[in-house]
């Protein structure tokens, strides 16, 4: 990047920057357009920044860089979004080209970075600081975590909370690489006592809670199942005994099917030549006439009492024909 002396500013000589990555140059050349009107502020301070960028670029190699300086330096590429830019600055700082970073760790965790980022409602710059790791160290962790509290006990989750259209911030502070977004959003606490679970209903953003909630079933449903590891020389085993039992049971109940099915065969030819006849509707129809039948000729040979007559009644003496 080179930047021409027009105004005086940059004492007639001119800066260059090289950097490897290419998407830190393609951050920094945005600049290219504030340079062009040269007595503004903007542009006073993006020259300012080009300088103190190539002396700590420089002094990595020669010495330390003040931490006002570079402090500057974030502040400056945070309010610009440049997350290339920034993922930049924090490996030189832990390179030991600020000062003691051993020492200085404190004072950049009072930068409040991603507090910063969720102020600016900038999701991929959040994205960018929960998966910052420390280059070169054994121990991998977060440095940028959701729970951390700032000023009032202001946890980056309590300022999502109570901010309109956070809905992408709140749901890149939930999926961490430490899942503990999701475990902060009912536990961590303000100085007042408040989680951003209440921050979010006092301001009434329901959004947010079932937003929060969603993930809370789907995570408690993935805890729910139970992995075992079986070891595949068993698993091998075990499946090779089951392939001979399941053969010499399938031989036979093979041969006792066929058996059955021939008896079943003659019990079917011979069951139907017997009911065949019975279940049909005219037999059935024949049956009911013959038992009635039965059931006069019964009434008929009976002897039914009849008042009014000095002798018993019986149908043996009735005439018949004409007299």
């Amino acid at each position: 990047m080179e930047i021409e002396d027009q105004g005086g500013l940059s004492s007639s000589f001119f800066p260059f920057i090289v950097v490897e990555e290419d998407d830190v140059c393609s951050e920094i050349r945005i600049l290219e357009t504030t340079l062009e009107f040269t007595d503004t502020d903007s542009a006073k301070q993006a020259m300012e920044f080009i300088h103190e960028l190539g002396w700590l670029l420089r002094r990595s190699k020669l010495g330390v860089f003040s931490l006002a300086r570079f402090k500057w330096l974030i502040e400056f590429s945070m309010d610009r979004e440049w997350c290339a830019v920034i993922r930049k600055l924090l490996n030189m700082f832990f390179e030991g080209a600020v000062g003691d970073s051993s020492s200085d760790a404190a004072a950049l965790s009072e930068l409040c970075l991603l507090h910063r980022a969720v102020r600016k409602n900038s999701k991929p710059m959040v994205e960018m600081l929960l998966r910052y790791v420390v280059p070169n160290q054994q121990r991998i962790h977060s440095l940028f975590r959701p729970d951390a509290a700032g000023p009032a006990g202001l946890t980056p989750l309590h300022i999502a909370a109570g901010k309109d259209g956070s809905e992408d911030v709140l749901d890149a502070l939930t999926e961490d690489p430490s899942m503990v977004g999701i475990e902060a959003w009912r536990t961590s606490r303000d100085t007042t006592g408040f989680t951003p679970e209440d921050y979010a209903r006092l301001r009434g953003h329901f959004s947010y809670i079932h937003l929060i909630q969603r993930k809370i079933n789907k995570k408690s449903a993935t805890e729910d199942h139970v992995v075992v590891n079986i070891p595949a020389s068993s698993i091998s085993d075990k499946e090779q005994k089951e392939t001979k039992s399941c053969s010499s049971v399938l031989e036979i109940t093979h041969g006792n099917h066929k058996l059955q099915c021939k008896l079943c065969d003659h019990k079917l030819v011979y069951g139907t030549t017997r009911r065949s006849v019975a279940y049909r509707p005219a037999m059935l129809s024949m049956v009911a006439i013959a038992a009635v039948c039965v059931c006069v000729a019964l009434l008929f040979k009976s002897c039914p009492e009849v008042l009014y007559v000095f002798q018993p009644f019986r149908w043996e003496l009735l005439d018949y024909g004409t007299r």
